[in-house]
This record gives structure tokens, C-alpha cells and sequence, in this order.
């Protein structure tokens, strides 16, 4: 019920709307996917467009499908957990993992980041069962975790070391191991070789401009942590992320302690190994953001459960548990009545009571109709996209006039009366606002409302 009630809370925004429009493309579409270059998450679409068949199209239809895989992550991080710590570790650590803000954010998107993690989850587990009795229904198991993995998502590659690392830190490996884990290993080249066909190419290539931050290793993690520790919101984040770094420490600590070094080690590779790839893949043109490795998140809360568990005293314990609830908690009110999604179902819904079926819709950029689209019942007819102003030459100058722009606005404008202009991450498309200075120009304004990340404004034409 904790993560049900965060389905409807806040707007889609386009990563998710793009999620329900790739799903639902042409079968050849779909297919081709696979194969082509550059293309993530195949598989996910795949699965969500027979989920959309289900269950539909809402909101709460579409999210459902990732709080699905969230709650069933939980358990299975449990018996994981169990099975290399002890069940009470693996208690306070599937406790942390239930309220986590962070995870329950991403149980409440439509994309990949809670199936993905379930997937891993689930692999871990396999590659754990193989290694203690090494049969070959769990060897097997590994390979489709891993390998649907990364269909899900192009950096689910980076799990594969980790699986390595696992297996090679692995406490109680049967001595017949190897011989499945080198099968195993040998069976995820094969589907993964036509990613690899252009990925490892991407990998080499100077990527320059790739519109995520440039981030040093070190800010890398601290993006992490604070995710991991305070979710979205973020608040009281440098408390929560220094206190759990220290607890994650001081777990790491205890397992080490208790001669468990392998498991500290391993937990530990579960979290930086891929941190570490991928900051090095960054070097040539950056690639992360935090989301990408929510798979890792587990390991993090493992690892607070060992630091929990190694408390001295009842209280203590109790205390550091309930302090990193109350934040918890703090945050998910935040994520719950506060808005962080652009606020398209609140313009779109303003936009049904005040526009008129003859006013001109102007989109700033193509996405917001894709958008609005989603959240009006009717056609958005008449509309017409806004003229692209960003265009620069060889020195970096811009190459479109105010006088293009108005020649080009004068002619989408042209036997309307009235203009809505819905603006949205406008500097993608018009960096000077050329577009709104002209209708401030030609047009009196009769209404405007801001909403988060979007704003309507209608203007009156001569």
C-alpha cells in the first residue's frame, strides 16, 4: 500500500510518456529495436506494450507495472541477504529497502529502474545457489537474469563484472563451480554480441556533447548516496548520507570483523565496480546519471543492514533505525504532496476550461504536444510547432534572425484570432526566447499560468 498511493501523485513527464509511445509502436518497430544501434531498454518495451494490452493506458495502469517489480525486489533481496549475512541483517536491510524514497520514486516511474534491479537481484541470487550446489537450472538462471538485464538497459552491462566479481569472492564455492560458471559466462557473450556490435565502438568514441553533467568519480557517489539515503527530495540530505555512509562503513566494519571479509568485498563490488566503469566510460563524453545504476542500491542497504546489526545495544540500534525512517519518511511526504514532474495533467486540464475550439495551439517544442496529447481526451487540433531558434554556425553565433522568426510566426499565425503558447524547457528549442518576444509584441495577453516546468500563456492577434 506504501507505494500505491505514490502511483498518481505526481504528473508523467516525457521519459515516461516516450516509455508508453515506444511500447505501442509498429510490431516491425518493436522488433527492430533490438538491433539498432544506440536503442535502450528494448526488452522493457516489449513487456510493458503487453502490459498496456492488459491493463491500459493510465497512469496508475502503467506505473503499476514498475511498483510490481518493486515489491517483488524486496523479498528477493531478503532471501539474498539472508543468505550471505544472516536473517537479521537481511530484516533490517529489507526494512530499509521498503522505505526507501528512493526506490519507491522509481516504483511509481514507467521505465525500466525498478524491473532492472529485480533482475539483478534475482541473478545474484541464482549465481549464489549455483555456486553453493552447482546445478544447471540455477546456472541457467543466472544467465536469463543477466541477460535480460541488459536488454532492459544498456548499462545493466555493467552487472556482468560484478556476477565475476561474486563468483571469484564467493565463501562457500563448490569446487565444481567453475565448470558452470565458465558455461555460464560463455552463454551471456552470446546475447549480448549484436549490443556489443556498436556498443563497444561507443565506448571508444570521444562522445563530446551527451547532455548529462561532467561529474568527477567523487561526485559520482555523492549523487548516489544521496539518492540512495534521501530520494529525490533530498532533504536532510547531508545528514542522511553522511550518517549512512558511516553506518555502511561501520556494516562493512563488523563483517569484516567476523572474518565475513568476502562479503564485505563483495557488496562493496556490487556498488563501485560499476561506478567505476562507468566514470571511466565518462572520460570521453559524460553518461551518468544516478538512476542508471539503481541497481546497485541493494548492495547499499545490505550493507547499512550489517552496520545496524553491529550496534552495540538495543537502543542504539533501535534509535539509528528509526532516525533513518523518520527520514525516510520526511521525504516521501515530499515526494507525495510536492511536485518534482513537469505538471502537464494540471496545464493540460487548465487548458480544456479556458481554450476555445478555434484558438491556435503553439508548442515551443514538439514534446509538450506529445505530452498535452497524453492528458487531453480530445484532439489538440489546431496546432503548429514553434520555429526552432538555435541554430549557430562554425563560431558559435546564431544564424536565426528575429526577422526569420517573424516571417515564420506571421505564417502559423495567420486567420487566428487567439494564440496559446505552451512553453516548456524552452531553451532546447529558442536559447533567446524569439518566439515570446514576438507574441509580447504583436499580441495582448489575456491569461497566463505557471505550473511546474510549464507554463500557458494566451494571447489576443490583431
Amino acid at each position: 500500500m506504501l507505494r500505491v498511493v505514490f502511483l498518481d501523485a505526481q504528473s508523467l513527464w516525457r521519459d515516461e510518456v516516450d516509455a508508453l509511445n515506444f511500447a505501442t509502436a509498429p510490431w516491425s518497430e518493436v522488433w527492430g529495436n533490438f538491433l539498432r544501434p544506440g536503442w535502450n531498454g528494448p526488452l522493457y518495451f516489449l513487456l510493458l506494450r503487453g502490459w498496456v494490452a492488459l491493463t491500459g493506458r493510465t497512469a496508475f495502469a502503467l506505473r503499476f507495472f514498475s511498483l510490481l517489480w518493486g515489491v517483488l525486489a524486496i523479498p528477493l533481496m531478503y532471501a539474498l541477504g539472508r543468505r550471505h549475512l544472516d536473517a537479521r541483517t537481511a530484516r533490517w536491510a529489507a526494512v530499509l529497502a521498503a522505505f526507501s524514497p528512493y526506490l519507491i520514486w522509481y516504483s511509481a516511474e514507467v521505465k525500466m529502474y525498478s524491473w532492472v534491479p529485480f533482475l539483478i537481484l534475482l541473478a545474484l541470487y541464482a549465481l549464489d545457489r549455483a555456486c553453493v550446489t552447482p546445478r544447471w537450472s540455477w546456472w541457467a538462471l543466472t544467465v536469463a537474469g543477466l541477460s535480460l538485464a541488459v536488454y532492459s538497459h544498456i548499462l545493466a552491462t555493467l552487472s556482468i563484472p560484478v556476477a565475476v566479481l561474486w563468483f571469484c569472492l564467493h565463501p562457500r564455492r563448490h569446487p565444481r563451480a567453475w565448470v558452470g560458471a565458465l558455461a555460464a559466462l560463455a552463454a551471456l557473450t552470446l546475447p549480448y554480441l549484436p549490443l556489443l556490435a556498436w556498443q563497444f565502438p561507443m565506448v571508444l568514441a570521444d562522445r563530446g556533447v551527451t547532455g548529462f553533467p561532467a561529474l568527477t568519480f567523487g561526485q559520482m557517489a555523492g549523487s548516489l548516496l544521496v539518492g540512495w539515503s534521501a530520494g529525490v527530495p533530498a532533504m536532510g540530505g547531508a545528514v542522511a548520507s553522511w550518517g549512512s555512509a558511516l553506518l555502511g562503513v561501520w556494516g562493512a566494519w563488523t563483517l569484516i570483523r567476523r572474518r565475513r571479509w568476502r562479503t564485505a568485498a563483495a557488496l562493496g563490488a556490487w556498488i563501485f565496480a560499476p561506478l567505476g566503469l562507468i566514470w571511466w566510460v565518462s572520460l570521453r563524453g559524460p553518461l551518468f546519471t544516478d538512476r542508471y545504476l539503481i541497481w546497485a542500491a541493494p548492495a547499499f542497504y545490505l550493507l547499512l543492514g550489517a552496520g545496524l546489526a553491529g550496534l552495540r545495544g538495543r537502543w542504539v540500534r533501535q534509535g539509528a533505525l528509526v532516525a533513518l525512517i523518520l527520514i525516510a519518511g520526511a521525504n516521501l511526504s515530499a515526494q507525495l504532496l510536492h511536485p518534482y514532474k513537469p505538471q502537464f495533467r494540471e496545464a493540460a486540464a487548465s487548458l480544456r476550461l479556458r481554450r476555445l475550439p478555434e484558438d491556435l495551439l503553439l508548442f515551443q517544442i514538439p514534446y509538450n504536444r506529445i505530452m498535452l496529447d497524453y492528458y487531453s481526451p480530445t484532439p489538440l487540433e489546431p496546432w503548429a510547432d514553434a520555429p526552432y531558434t538555435n541554430f549557430r554556425d562554425a563560431e558559435g553565433r546564431y544564424t536565426v534572425t528575429f526577422e526569420a522568426v517573424d516571417a515564420q510566426l506571421r505564417a502559423l499565425t495567420q486567420g487566428y484570432q487567439r494564440v496559446w503558447l505552451v512553453y516548456s524547457e524552452a531553451t532546447l528549442w529558442d536559447e533567446r526566447e524569439l518566439v515570446k518576444a514576438w507574441l509580447d509584441i504583436h499580441g495582448r495577453l489575456l491569461y497566463e499560468q505557471q505550473f511546474l516546468m510549464v507554463s500557458l500563456a494566451c494571447y489576443e492577434l490583431p
